[in-house]
């Protein structure tokens, strides 16, 4: 039996990131993983989406070239190439991180792990003995009982990323991060969008005014947008994504049987991701709260120097986040709202795009819906 001083299990942004922290403290470490290297945010989130967000702003760019004095004609929109850079750009990273963990001499063991015991993992083909194990098998898409997914008309955020024609319609279930998202995109590329959100505004989490603000734009752009609904069923449409939230992918580990406290799946951690046993940690999606891929690979950076002795901390209240939609929306801390309920003193200040420079530097102002 293969021994090592910490085992990993999931090699996405908390996963690959651990590993390289424990082989910088010299720890010995094997990563489990039954996919792709680089887990959802690499292959099927962050980093494909952004990939086609970045080609809907080069088509809007040179959509509205004349502004800026620059005569453009005779251009088209190639979706084939379009996908074939996203997936470019996946492959390029993937291999990149595989041959840094290969540098750091950890093990990728490409096989799906189940954990037998607070020191051993087993796989189909193999057990291995590890003094530490940190699950960072990351998160899925939700599947909604009244809509499961076809994975043809029925998509999951994973299944639209894979669409190699532009839909003609495009109905969005779900209107957080990921819905307005691929609402955005896919309108730059000339989709027919509808969003349909059950809560009274998109971007439930995000800020009320932001909210508002990016609900304007987005029917100025054409999106049809539909708050306090509830879906039962979907009659037509070209496709429909179902972008409704994200579920632990923890299934089949073996928590249960081990006794491994949770919430529906979602891993229960202490202040360092520390599980109800001791040598086993949690880190990223697979403990819930904020889904980002930055805050997981901090995440499992803060477990593995508690594994090493070195106690480290995490404050929640100063984490940066970003909405790709167009335009974009960034934050950090606490919002408006959120620091209400909590009964601080805050003060609220607020300054108009259209006064900063770079607004008409970009001609944003002349952009409908954003001044």
């Amino acid at each position: 039996m293969n021994k090592y001083d910490l085992a990993i299990i999931g090699s996405g942004p908390c996963g690959y990131v651990a590993g390289i922290r424990a082989s910088q403290l010299g720890l010995k470490t094997c990563i489990f993983e039954k996919d792709r290297i680089g887990g959802v945010c690499l292959n099927w989130g962050c980093i494909p989406t952004k990939a086609l967000s970045a080609s809907a702003n080069a088509l809007h760019n040179i959509e509205r070239a004349s502004e800026f004095g620059i005569n453009v004609k005779g251009f088209d929109l190639d979706f084939s190439k379009v996908y074939e850079r996203k997936e470019s750009i996946v492959k390029k990273l993937s291999s990149g991180i595989e041959m840094l963990l290969k540098v750091r001499k950890l093990e990728i063991i490409r096989e799906k792990a189940e954990i037998k015991s607070p020191v051993s993992i087993k796989t189909s083909n193999l057990e291995v003995e590890a003094k530490n194990i940190l699950i960072a098998a990351g998160s899925i898409p939700f599947e909604l009982p009244v809509l499961p997914f076809d994975h043809t008309d029925i998509l999951s955020s994973t299944d639209i990323l894979e669409l190699k024609t532009i839909p003609k319609s495009l109905i969005i279930v779900g209107g957080g991060v990921i819905g307005c998202e691929f609402a955005s995109i896919f309108r730059s590329f000339g989709s027919e969008i509808t969003i349909i959100e059950a809560m009274p505004q998109l971007l439930p989490n995000e800020d009320e005014e932001i909210a508002r603000k990016i609900e304007q734009i987005f029917k100025r752009r054409g999106i049809k947008v539909l708050t306090n609904t509830k879906v039962d069923k979907i009659d037509k449409g070209d496709k429909a994504l179902i972008s409704v939230g994200r579920s632990p992918n923890s299934k089949g580990l073996g928590i249960e049987a081990l006794g491994i406290e949770s919430n529906k799946g979602w891993i229960k951690v202490d202040e360092h991701f520390r599980t109800n046993i001791k040598n086993i940690y949690a880190a990223g999606d697979i403990k819930g709260g904020m889904l980002l891929a930055h805050l997981a690979s901090r995440e499992g950076i803060v477990a593995v120097e508690h594994m090493a002795g070195n106690a480290q901390s995490i404050d929640y209240n100063a984490v940066p986040s970003c909405i790709f939609t167009h335009p974009e929306i960034a934050s950090v801390g606490l919002n408006e709202k959120t620091a209400k309920t909590r009964n601080l003193d805050i003060k609220a200040r607020k300054f108009l795009f259209s006064a900063i420079g770079k607004s008409l530097r970009n001609n944003l102002r002349g952009i409908r819906g954003y001044a």
